[in-house]
């Protein structure tokens, strides 16, 4: 599991979160490069961590099978099927259900 969140604050909570329910999660900054770091089932990422980078989405795409993005509105959401949407500010059940959500939608590597 990534946890990409430019915020070290935002970061830390959602990786805690994730880690109190059992997964292993990896968490950055920025969106890493695709040879980096091993293909993930699942990345959170904080919408903010994409802005600026051109070529984030394509790097997302290549490292992780599907993508939970927080979003300020979820209007914003990109049209793909390998996104789901969490607003913000969320809560951790949601946050944990969207991932679920994901893994069950996209199973194959490790989490």
């Amino acid at each position: 599991m990534l946890v990409i969140a430019r915020d070290k604050e935002l970061r830390r909570s959602i990786a805690f979160l994730l880690e109190a329910e059992g997964y292993d999660v990896s968490a950055y900054e920025s969106v890493p490069s695709v040879g980096g770091i091993g293909r993930r089932r699942c990345a959170v990422v904080d919408e903010d961590a994409t802005v600026g980078d051109a070529q984030a989405w394509d790097r997302l795409k290549e490292i992780s099978e599907t993508i939970v993005l927080l979003l300020d509105r979820a209007g914003e959401l990109p049209s793909d099927p390998v996104v789901q949407a969490v607003e913000k500010p969320f809560l951790g059940q949601n946050l944990v259900q969207a991932v679920r959500d994901a893994l069950l939608q996209h199973p194959g590597l490790s989490t």
